[in-house]
């Protein structure tokens, strides 16, 4: 084969010389992460309907010509004066002309990444109606398949074995079949669960790359999108066993249009994921804009306390779980616990505009519920009402004059379904997309200072953090307004809410998250990678009662949101003393949280990236670049001897380190000496946690 090779800060990309498909990319000390791959770009150019299939792309079999190679050192230029197709249509009058298209590589200053573009001219008369760029194809493993690992700021996932053909794959639909059609990912906020931001990381322990899109906010192909036209496509070959990832933009490109994909910035990398990322949390730095640093309460704390009021109308006999009353038994047990802050759904109606009368009398009434608080508010309990204004409920919507609720959010046990129910009428909305309307963002504004001002809560809990469509950031813009206001009345209140799609606005007013996520939802979850990137904004986890959930919150430094329950009844309506083993752990880790808290404050999350090969333990870490220390965090998961071997020459500085072992109740079980590349061999009881730190 005919190649060109070229060297890109540090890394060899070589391409087949007549296709451009990218043939191998070598990084230093690391096995090829790509070998015989296919080109950068692939394009959907339908002609409707004999010629739905038809793609254009470097490799295809028809009208073959090769690409143009320039290189002047620093930037390399693949270009294509018609791109090959996968069709014979030499007799489709559409197709004269062809596509134009440009592939251009450039180093970049941090000395190891490399921009990627694609440039496209429409020169035929069929629109193009996909873009796939960058199209990685050709992904191998550069260790054993068990531990190549697809990582996002949400989640990591194996896909060399996650999607790997077995004879149960096909027995399902093939176009539903992981093995067969792979996954697509939707970039954006924690709703989207894994592809949180725009930016992942394909590798393992030995090596990889990190690639990101160099776009922030809104766009760039719709104005009603902040990441979410942003999709990743993971495909396994299950003939080849290579991987493909490939971004998808489904646009509209007309004869004679032009196409620009913007930059995207691969990092080749030794070592795992925190080796690459590194450009893309500048990236974030650079581009976030906090109306105020995170107060220092929110950076310190173990976690909250969820309650829910009401499950029913004020009509039903036990529609209360809690009334008014009952805040101070619930803040006696909060700070038995060493939690202080307490979040409270369905404790007043949501109807705008909001006043005295969104209190109901069943659990108290206004008056009730002042007094009571004024008593948890002593007690150095802090409580965030749960506000959800950006559903128009039944009440709203009659205030706003819209006629269609075609949403509910009924919840309740009373009904059949329990969520959802179709009679259950007082909990319809309309959600609101279209935030021109300043009847209702007049309301929002007189209801936030409602709370603040005759209530007495400052701090908020927002429900819902939807921009609206247009590219709209009312919502952003009042939420810091009230803040900036806030803060001098105030100082040092925070401001939580509900993730949704809007990644890029809400890391800068939201000071930690109410979302719903368990651990129990998905094996891949995983938030380390974002604790990395984002060191403001927190996320949550929901833990109603297993001990090790509580201790992997804490470990990982998420937000722990204790959310207790009975049987039959809705979420948060026990008290965390009612069940010692929960009860137990979340003592345990608030006083690991005391004993450690420089690490989790000041600290950078450096996951289990110290680790060189995979461990029976689950393993957090914590460096103190300025004091040149390192907490690992281990979660046994098996009795007996753990072994961590560790790399910790791009953490800490010297060649040789001390370390100090304990346990949950702070006994020294092990202290020793590690050399920079080393190994920690300790025993102990599964499910127990076990603090290393290292100096």
């Amino acid at each position: 084969m005919d190649t060109k090779n070229y060297v890109l800060n540090g890394t060899e990309y070589v391409f087949d010389a007549k296709t451009g498909a990218i043939v191998a990319l070598q990084t230093p000390g690391v096995k090829p992460i790509i070998k015989d791959g296919a080109g950068l770009f692939d394009i959907a150019w339908p002609v409707h309907y004999n010629y739905e299939v038809q793609r254009a792309n470097p490799t295809a079999d028809y009208g073959k010509t090769a690409p143009e190679f320039s290189f002047d050192g620093q930037t390399l230029e693949i270009t294509y004066q018609k791109v090959p197709y996968t069709i014979p249509c030499d007799d489709v009058p559409e197709y004269n002309g062809g596509i134009f298209a440009k592939v251009i590589l450039k180093t970049l200053s941090d000395g190891k990444s490399v921009s990627l573009r694609l440039q496209l001219k429409n020169n035929s008369n069929a629109d193009i109606e996909q873009v796939v760029f960058p199209d990685m194809n050709g992904i191998v493993p550069t260790d054993c398949e068990e531990n190549e690992r697809l990582t996002f700021l949400g989640a990591t996932t194996k896909p060399f074995i996650k999607y790997k053909y077995e004879l149960k794959s096909r027995e399902t639909f093939f176009a539903w079949s992981e093995a067969t059609a792979g996954d697509i990912y939707k970039a954006g906020g924690f709703q989207r669960y894994n592809y949180i931001g725009r930016w992942y990381d394909i590798g393992s322990r030995k090596g990889g790359f990190s690639m990101y899109h160099r776009h922030w906010g809104w766009g760039p192909e719709s104005k009603n999108e902040m990441g979410g036209n942003e999709e990743l496509w993971a495909k396994l070959n299950n003939k080849t066993h290579k991987l493909r990832l490939a971004s998808l933009h489904n646009i509209n490109i007309k004869p004679n249009e032009e196409y620009d994909s913007g930059e995207y910035v691969i990092t080749p990398h030794k070592g795992d994921w925190i080796r690459g990322v590194g450009p893309y949390r500048q990236f974030v730095v650079e581009n976030q804009k906090r109306v105020l640093p995170v107060p220092q309460r929110v950076k310190e704390m173990l976690g909250m306390r969820t309650i829910w009021m009401q499950v029913a109308s004020a009509t039903h006999p036990n529609s209360n779980i809690w009334t008014y009353d009952d805040f101070e038994k619930i803040a006696d047990d909060m700070i038995e616990h060493s939690l202080y802050d307490l979040s409270m759904w369905g404790g007043h109606s949501n109807n705008l505009p909001q006043g005295k009368e969104s209190f109901s009398q069943k659990p108290g009434g206004f008056e009730s519920f002042k007094k009571n608080l004024k008593k948890i508010q002593d007690k150095g309990v802090r409580l965030s009402p749960c506000v959800s204004w950006i559903s128009a409920w039944a009440g709203t919507a009659e205030y706003l004059g819209i006629k269609e609720l075609k949403g509910t959010w009924a919840q309740t046990p009373f009904a059949v379904p329990m969520f959802g129910a179709p009679y259950v009428k007082a909990s319809r909305c309309y959600q609101m997309h279209d935030h021109t309307n300043e009847k209702w963002k007049d309301a929002i504004r007189k209801g936030l200072r409602f709370w603040r001002d005759e209530c007495g809560c400052p701090e908020i809990l927002w429900d819902q953090y939807i921009l609206g469509d247009n590219s709209d950031d009312s919502i952003h813009d009042i939420i810091n307004e009230y803040r900036l206001e806030t803060e001098k009345l105030y100082p040092n209140t925070y401001f939580s809410g509900e993730s949704t799609l809007y990644f890029e606005s809400e890391i800068d007013n939201l000071d930690f998250l109410w979302n719903w996520m368990y651990w129990d939802w998905s094996k891949e979850r995983d938030y380390r990678p974002y604790l990395h990137v984002v060191r403001t904004l927190r996320p949550n986890m929901n833990v109603e009662s297993n001990p090790k959930y509580v201790k992997f919150t804490c470990m990982d430094n998420l937000m722990l949101n204790a959310y207790p329950s009975h049987p039959e009844e809705m979420n948060g309506g026990a008290l965390i003393s009612e069940y010692p083993e929960y009860s137990q752990a979340i003592k345990t880790c608030a006083e690991i949280r005391k004993a450690y808290l420089s690490y989790f404050v000041d600290g950078v999350m450096v996951s289990d990236c110290p680790l060189i090969e995979e461990s029976d333990c689950r393993v957090t870490g914590y460096l103190k670049e300025q004091e040149n220390s390192l907490l690992l965090i281990a979660y046994k998961n098996n009795d007996g001897d753990s072994v961590l071997k560790l790399d910790l020459a791009d953490f800490m500085n010297g060649e040789m380190f001390e370390y100090t072992i304990k346990d949950e109740v702070g006994n020294t079980v092990l202290e020793g000496k590690i050399t920079a590349c080393g190994n920690i061999v300790f025993g102990g009881d599964a499910d127990k946690l076990y603090m290393i730190e290292i100096k």
